[in-house]
């Protein structure tokens, strides 16, 4: 908004992220200061951007008794300032309005409904002096930390991968140069920061070294946010804490390494997978959080449509063969091949999984964690397992011809296999497996179901409004204008509650290619993936692209996530849809204008 108003440069914006990190707040500090923005246009566009009120701090009288209701470490903490309160609302002015958290943490302390406007960052801090008194800049790491000195003694952390759940572990001889006093300001700050990401259901953390800070970072829906700017002298505590909480050798800072913190977080057990790499500014840790709780194994309410779901069930309820998921990492496929675990496992089955790593633990499933450092890959846990007499097998991923050899060869002799391949769409899987070196026949014969899935965000339901689409846009997308007459399309405006985003979780599209006698054939005639998706959108299957256009009608994503999500088909494959739908409205009686 800055750069279209022509107020800033992009070579100034660019000056400020390169100094300061890219986050909203030190942005408008930093444009406020060097006097290139006014302070009250920085206080206009974030009361625009998440669709609140402004407030201008200077013009308004601020009632000292605020002192009393509102503390000054949750004022400070999260940058708000209290302005008023009435019967039955409390006000007040942030300089992050897209916090819900803060706005959560809020309604705690006063017990009423909080309502939020938006001020620039320096006016906050400026109003918060006037009330509170200026503070001095905090030096030592007990200050730098002191806002996250909570209550955190619902995080109990079990060290050991392999532990009991009620294993306890003796922190007090840590030496204190890594944070390991039980009770000093950086085992409660890393400790409140992964507390804080579960509550907020994020799916990654992010700690990394910059050359004159450290920037901490959450995941949620796929997108990155920043949570938290430290001075850089409190990296080395923050980065061995976390090493010692994953098991990981502290005094290994050249190679990377692979842990695993399991946690106690409001009663429940939450695994985290902690990845270490090494960078020209010290270490980046990255925390996976598998909430085992969270999982969803309803393919419906992942967003599976009916049919698609109709043809996926069928190859999941085979005798034998195997079914294929396919996507980018973070795609969901891990959950999708839980699922269908999860709908067979009964007690008159044998289910054996090959995971790298384990990220849930099923009860019903045994389940095998791969060392490659060992030897332990694929194959030899694929060799393992057909000694222990299973009936169906899921193996974590089929990435050489090794692997895929073991696999087919079960499939042919009677055993139902699951796995993943890295393949951009269904019909490319089959090339990618004769390109392992897989003769066609062996695949046609023993490859039931191929699907591929991506995730595409959800329009916030808190903010969501319609918008309509130039046929301009829907050109430019590679979308039919045509098709989208009579459906009414949606856009988040940005709210609390979607941190601005306009978006709030996420939902599955999917691309299902059932192997009939006629797709078998033409794997055996070695047709191109092209040609197999042609044949298969004429036996039904959506594309991805389908999909997403499906999911942009039923207003729950947006045409920026169709085109962000999914690649535009061919003419062919639009050509071939063409006539399904003809053949389905002649059917029907309705009758088809193109």
């Amino acid at each position: 908004m800055l750069l279209e108003s022509g107020m800033v440069t992009r070579e100034q914006i660019d000056d400020v992220e390169r100094e300061y990190g890219p986050s909203e707040i030190d942005l408008a500090d930093q444009l406020v200061a060097s006097g290139i923005v006014p302070e009250d246009l920085i206080t206009e566009f974030l009361a625009e951007i998440y669709s609140v009120e402004p407030i201008f701090l200077n013009e308004v009288e601020i009632d000292s008794t605020m002192i009393q209701r509102f503390p000054e470490e949750l004022a400070r903490k999260f940058l708000i300032m209290p302005v008023k309160e009435d019967q039955d609302f409390f006000y007040i002015a942030m300089g992050s309005p897209g916090d819900l958290y803060a706005i959560d943490e809020v309604k705690f302390s006063v017990g009423k409904e909080v309502m939020a406007c938006a001020s620039a960052p320096a006016a906050v801090r400026r109003a918060q002096d006037d009330l509170y008194g200026k503070v001095d800049d905090l030096v030592s790491v007990e200050d730098q930390l002191t806002d996250y000195d909570e209550d955190v003694d619902d995080l109990e952390v079990v060290h050991s991968l392999n532990a009991d759940e009620d294993e306890e572990f003796d922190e007090d001889g840590l030496d204190e140069e890594y944070g390991g006093s039980a009770d000093g300001p950086v085992v409660r700050f890393v400790s409140e920061l992964i507390a804080r990401a579960v509550r907020t259901e994020v799916s990654d953390i992010h700690v990394e070294p910059y050359e004159r800070f450290l920037r901490i970072r959450y995941r949620r829906d796929g997108s990155c946010f920043l949570v938290r700017r430290l001075p850089k002298n409190i990296q080395p505590q923050i980065i061995s804490r976390l090493k010692i909480m994953a098991r990981m050798n502290i005094a290994e800072r050249r190679k990377t390494q692979d842990g695993r913190i399991k946690a106690k977080i409001d009663g429940r057990w939450i695994d985290f997978r902690v990845s270490a790499v090494p960078t020209v500014n010290g270490e980046k840790i990255v925390l996976r959080i598998l909430d085992r709780g969270s999982l969803e194994f309803d393919l419906r309410m992942l967003g599976f449509p009916e049919d698609a779901l109709s043809v996926f069930m069928r190859g999941v309820n085979s005798p034998y063969g195997i079914v294929l998921v396919t996507g980018p990492t973070g795609s969901g496929k891990t959950t999708t091949l839980y699922s269908a675990l999860s709908s067979l496992n009964t007690t008159d089955v044998n289910i054996h999984t090959a995971e790298e790593p384990v990220e849930y633990s099923i009860e019903g499933l045994t389940q095998t964690q791969i060392n490659f450092g060992m030897g332990y890959n694929f194959a030899a846990a694929l060799r393992a397992i057909l000694r222990h007499d299973p009936n169906i097998i899921m193996v974590g991923e089929i990435r050489d011809f090794e692997t895929a050899t073991i696999a087919i060869k079960a499939a042919l002799t009677g055993h139902l296999v699951f796995s993943t391949i890295h393949t951009n769409d269904a019909p490319s899987t089959v090339n990618r497996l004769v390109d392992i070196g897989i003769k066609p026949f062996l695949v046609a014969s023993a490859v039931r179901t191929i699907m591929a899935q991506r995730l595409v965000k959800r329009i916030c339901s808190h903010c969501k409004q319609p918008h309509e689409y130039t046929e301009e846009e829907y050109l430019k997308a590679g979308v039919d204008p045509f098709e989208m007459q009579g459906y009414t399309t949606y856009m988040g405006t940005g709210c609390a509650h979607c941190s601005g985003s306009g978006y709030r979780g996420r939902i599955g599209l999917y691309e299902v290619l059932s192997i009939d006698k006629n797709v078998r054939q033409a794997i055996i005639d070695r047709v191109t993936a092209g040609q197999l998706r042609v044949m298969g959108v004429k036996n039904g299957m959506r594309t991805l692209r389908m999909d997403a256009v499906e999911k942009l009608k039923d207003g729950i994503s947006t045409l920026e996530e169709v085109t962000r999500v999914t690649a535009e088909d061919d003419p062919e494959v639009r050509e071939a849809a063409m006539e399904i739908k003809t053949k389905q409205d002649k059917r029907s009686g309705e009758g088809y204008s193109a």
